[in-house]
C-alpha cells in the first residue's frame, strides 16, 4: 500500500509540473508581448486605448459557426478544427483523419473564409494546417475629382497556419501554431509572420476545463510596393530638373495581440446519457482594445442536434450570438453542419455555416 501510495503522489506532482510549466509558459510569453504593446496607453485622456493601433484586424474574426452561435466563448471547449483559431491545444485529442471549412457572409459585403485539416502523427500528437481568407471584394477608387468611373481595387488578406499539438498526460495538451500572414491593397502587400500558443487542462472539479491562449505575437510589418515609388522634385533647386526617383517609406503596424482565459463544463455531467449542456466563460486582453467578456450554452441531444446562444461582453459592435448544429454518425464517419448568427450595434447580422467531416 506505500509503494502504491508513493507512486500516485509522484505522478500528481509530476502532472502538476506539467500544467504549471505551460501556465508559467503562456505567462511569460503574454507579459513579455503586452509590456511591448499594452493594451493601454497612459495619456491626458481618460480611458484612453489602443484601438486602431494595430493591422491584420482580419485575424480577430473568429472561426467557426458553432462558436459564433455561443456569442465567442469557446477557448475551453474547442474540441473540433475551429480550435486551430481559438487554442491550437484543443486538436490534441481529435480522433482519426478531421477536415473542416467555414463560409462567413461579413457586413458591407465582406465574405470571411476559413479550411483546416487535422490528422494524427502518433498516439499523443496532432498536426493540423489552417488557411484564413478575408475577401473584401471590389472597392470603388476616389479621386480629388470625384470621378466615380476611377475603377476599382481590391484589398484582401490571409493567413496560412501549421500547428502542433500534443496530449502530454490524460487532462494537459499544448499546442503552437506557426503563421503565415499577408495583407495587400492595390499593387501593395504587407508580409510577416505570427505565432499562436495554449495550453487546455481538464480539472477534478465537475470536469472543469481550463484554457489559457496567446494569439498572433509577432513582429510589426509594414506595407511595400510599386505604388510607393514616386519621382520628387524641387523646383526652388532647379525647375527643369528630371527629378529624383524616391521611394515612400509606410509606418510599421503591429498585430493584434490576444491573451485569452477560459473555463467550460458540462453541467449535467455525464448523469444523462443522451443530453449535455456546456457552458464556457471567456475572458480576454488585447493589445488593441480594451478587455472583452463572453459567456455562452450549447444544449446537446443524443449527440445529434445541438442548440446555441452566447453573448459578448465591452465590445465595440459584436452582441447576441444564435445558433444550432447537426450530427450524422457511423462507425467510422462523423459529419456535422452548424449555423450561426451574431448581431451587432449598427452593422447588421452577420451570418456563418460550417461543414466538417472527420474519418475514424
Amino acid at each position: 500500500m506505500y509503494k502504491f501510495s508513493s507512486h500516485v503522489i509522484t505522478m500528481k506532482v509530476f502532472k502538476l509540473c506539467r500544467l504549471s510549466f505551460g501556465v508559467v509558459c503562456l505567462a511569460l510569453l503574454s507579459s513579455a508581448a503586452f509590456a511591448q504593446g499594452g493594451t493601454t496607453t497612459q495619456t491626458t485622456a481618460e480611458n484612453f486605448n489602443n484601438v486602431g493601433s494595430s493591422g491584420s484586424l482580419f485575424e480577430k474574426i473568429g472561426v467557426g459557426a458553432r462558436a459564433a452561435g455561443m456569442g465567442g466563448a469557446f477557448s475551453a471547449l474547442a474540441d473540433d478544427i475551429s480550435a486551430l483559431y481559438w487554442n491550437p491545444a484543443g486538436i490534441a485529442r481529435l480522433k482519426g483523419i478531421n477536415a473542416s471549412a467555414t463560409y462567413t457572409a461579413y457586413f458591407a459585403g465582406i465574405n470571411h473564409n476559413f479550411i483546416g485539416a487535422v490528422m494524427p502523427i502518433s498516439d499523443r500528437y496532432r498536426f493540423g494546417v489552417s488557411l484564413i481568407v478575408l475577401d473584401n471584394g471590389a472597392l470603388q477608387k476616389s479621386t480629388i475629382q470625384k470621378d466615380i468611373n476611377a475603377g476599382t481595387f481590391n484589398a484582401n488578406d490571409l493567413a496560412f497556419g501549421i500547428t502542433i499539438a500534443g496530449a502530454m498526460t490524460d487532462r494537459f495538451s499544448f499546442g503552437a501554431t506557426f503563421k503565415y500572414i499577408r495583407s495587400t491593397i492595390l499593387d501593395l502587400s504587407a508580409d510577416g509572420i505570427g505565432f499562436d500558443a495554449g495550453s487546455l487542462y481538464q480539472t477534478d472539479f465537475y470536469h472543469l476545463k481550463i484554457s489559457l491562449a496567446l494569439t498572433n505575437l509577432g513582429p510589426d510589418r509594414n506595407f511595400q510596393g510599386n505604388s510607393l515609388s514616386i519621382v520628387a522634385r524641387d523646383n526652388s533647386i532647379n525647375a527643369t530638373s528630371r527629378g529624383l526617383d524616391a521611394l515612400l517609406q509606410t509606418s510599421s503596424f503591429s498585430l493584434p495581440l490576444s491573451f485569452r482565459i477560459g473555463v467550460a463544463t458540462d453541467v449535467f455531467q455525464a448523469q444523462m446519457e443522451d443530453q449535455k449542456l456546456n457552458v464556457a466563460f471567456d475572458f480576454a486582453a488585447h493589445s488593441d482594445g480594451p478587455e472583452t467578456y463572453n459567456i455562452g450554452g450549447e444544449y446537446v441531444w443524443n449527440d445529434i442536434l445541438a442548440i446555441r446562444a452566447g453573448y459578448g461582453f465591452n465590445q465595440d459592435q459584436l452582441g447576441l450570438g444564435l445558433g444550432a448544429g447537426v450530427k450524422y454518425k457511423t462507425e467510422d464517419f462523423l459529419g456535422s453542419i452548424d449555423y450561426g448568427i451574431n448581431t451587432t450595434k449598427n452593422l447588421g447580422l452577420i451570418h456563418r455555416i460550417s461543414v466538417s467531416a472527420a474519418f475514424q
